[in-house]
């Protein structure tokens, strides 16, 4: 009799990134009302109000997060063309089992995949839009109970304790000079890579990662190395980190690339 190996787990909601749905652990939208406020230049001693004043309706800025556990479905996205590319535009939707909602036109303001021994590879993705988040009828709603959940044994190498993939882009909401709430567009700036390895070797270089079966390679520098020994019941271990950064050349700047 053959044995059923699938791991059924019970996520009791579901999301959407960028096209696949993926086992939601938490997550959320925001949006960050900011009034505009003056003082009164004159206040006569018989006006009982004392309060500032609205001078305009003044902004919003509408941002989100999801947390969810890895999965092979969720691989097919994070590629350098498509989540760790900076500027890539991508949509989330989050259906809590009653009410679903989505915000599209998204850009990654911090990506993180980690994993630690014992336990799973698990995944936070922040993002902001210029469009407020909206009620949704296409979000997927079928709870997943079967997919692969990757432990972090599928990833690193041997004696890797733990890591940390961590990409941030700088995301600004443009506002014209109007007193519209609308954020005009997004400005995407810099974005940057980081890998932090935790090794029971005393390896002096990580520039590789291998999540499940891709792989990724930081160019850039060693930002942070050293040993800490833990304790007479534990092996000491190595953290090593690195920073992706561009070269300078001649009348131009090399391109981060993983």
């Amino acid at each position: 009799m053959a044995t059923d190996i699938t791991k059924r787990l019970g996520y009791g909601a579901s999301a959407v990134v960028d096209g696949v749905q993926v086992l939601v652990t938490a997550g959320g939208f925001d949006v960050a009302k900011t009034p505009s406020y003056v003082e009164p230049l004159d206040v006569p001693p018989s006006n009982i109000s004392r309060s500032r004043v609205v001078h305009a309706d003044g902004v919003e800025a509408y941002t989100g997060n999801v947390s969810f556990d890895v999965t092979p479905a969720f691989l097919t996205v994070l590629t350098t063309s498509k989540l760790l590319s900076r500027a890539y535009s991508f949509t989330v939707g989050l259906d809590d089992g009653e009410d679903a909602q989505d915000m599209d036109d998204c850009y990654v303001t911090s990506l993180t995949v980690s994993g630690a021994a014992g336990g799973l590879l698990s995944a936070s993705v922040a993002f902001a839009s210029a469009d407020e988040p909206a009620a949704s009828s296409s979000v997927l709603n079928a709870f997943i109970r079967d997919q692969t959940v990757y432990g972090y044994w599928y990833s690193g190498n041997t004696d890797v304790r733990d890591w940390t993939l961590t990409m941030n882009q700088a995301v600004a909401p443009m506002y014209t000079n109007q007193n519209v709430a609308t954020p005009r567009y997004m400005k995407v700036g810099l974005v940057d890579y980081s890998l932090a390895v935790t090794t029971y070797d005393q390896l002096r270089a990580h520039d590789t990662i291998n999540i499940a079966t891709a792989s990724f390679q930081i160019r850039g520098d060693t930002t942070s190395e050293g040993f800490q020994f833990v304790g007479v019941t534990d092996l000491g271990n190595y953290l090593h980190t690195f920073e992706s950064g561009a070269r300078a050349t001649v009348g131009s700047g090399d391109t981060i690339i993983f």
